[in-house]
C-alpha cells in the first residue's frame, strides 16, 4: 500500500526472544523475533512542527524500545503475532503524538515455522483514531518438490520451487487463524500435475473458506484429480 506522506520515521531492528502459543507439550517456548515500527506522518506535520515548535508534532521515541520490551514480556505467551503486533501497536500510539496519520508494526519470526526458510510475520497498519486494523501475515521461503505439467510419456521428476504466501484479513476479523496449520496443509499438498492452475483452485479455496480439509467443487479440476492431490504425499 502507499504511505500517507512521504515523511516516515522508522524504528527498525528490535529484537527479543518470546513465546507465541506453546509447543509441541504444551509449554511456551521463546524464540528470536525482530520488530520494525513506522510512523507515517500527516503531510503538513513536519511544517507545523517547524512553525510552532509544538512537542505535540514530535515522536517521542527515546522511551520508546524500554517500553515495548516491558510490554512483550509481560504479555508472554502471547496467543498470535497478531496480539503481539496489536500490543506493540498500542504503546507506539501513546509517543505518536498528533503528527502521525497511521502507524506500521511488522513483527518477524525468523524460526516461526520449519518449512518457511524466510520465516513468518505479521504486518498490521492502523490508522490514528481507528478501531481497525489492516493485518497482513505472511509466510516466506516455503520449498516444496512438485510435479509441474509432465506428459504422459514424459518422466515424473519432482521439481523444488519456493514459495511465499501473504494472508490478508478481512477488517474486524475478531478470531485468531492458526496460520501455521494453513501452512501445513500447503506443504502437504506436494502433486501437482496437468496446469498449475488445477491445484491452486483446491488450495485458494480451501484457504478462503478457512476448511483447509476441503477441496473446491467448482475448480476446474475434477474431483479425481483434487483427490489425488490432498492424497498424495
Amino acid at each position: 500500500m502507499q504511505p500517507p506522506s512521504p515523511d516516515i520515521i522508522s524504528i527498525e531492528g528490535l529484537s527479543f526472544h518470546t513465546a507465541i502459543g506453546l509447543d509441541a507439550l504444551g509449554g511456551p517456548l521463546p524464540q528470536p523475533h525482530t520488530l520494525a515500527i513506522h510512523f507515517h506522518f500527516h503531510p503538513t506535520s513536519l511544517l507545523l512542527a517547524a512553525a510552532t515548535d509544538d512537542s505535540r508534532f514530535s515522536i517521542r521515541y527515546w522511551d520508546l524500545e524500554g517500553q515495548v520490551l516491558e510490554r512483550v514480556n509481560d504479555g508472554a505467551p502471547w496467543a498470535s503475532g497478531r496480539a503481539l503486533a496489536r500490543a506493540v501497536t498500542g504503546v507506539a500510539f501513546v509517543h505518536a503524538g498528533d503528527a502521525v496519520k497511521e502507524l506500521r508494526v511488522v513483527l518477524e519470526a525468523p524460526n516461526g515455522h520449519p518449512r518457511a526458510t524466510g520465516g513468518v510475520g505479521w504486518e498490521l497498519t492502523t490508522p490514528h483514531g481507528a478501531r481497525t486494523q489492516e493485518v497482513v501475515a505472511f509466510a516466506r521461503g516455503l520449498e516444496l518438490g512438485v510435479l509441474l505439467g509432465y506428459g504422459e510419456q514424459e518422466p515424473r521428476v519432482k521439481q523444488r520451487i519456493t514459495m511465499d504466501i501473504w494472508f490478508l484479513e478481512k477488517p474486524e476479523h475478531s478470531t485468531e487463524v492458526d496460520y501455521a496449520t494453513i501452512v501445513n496443509r500447503i506443504v502437504e499438498v506436494r502433486v501437482i500435475s496437468r496446469t498449475i492452475g488445477c491445484s491452486c483452485g483446491v488450495i485458494e479455496r480451501r484457504i478462503g473458506d478457512r476448511d483447509v480439509g476441503t477441496p473446491d467443487a467448482g475448480a476446474t479440476c475434477s474431483r479425481s484429480d483434487a483427490d489425488r492431490l490432498l492424497g498424495e504425499q
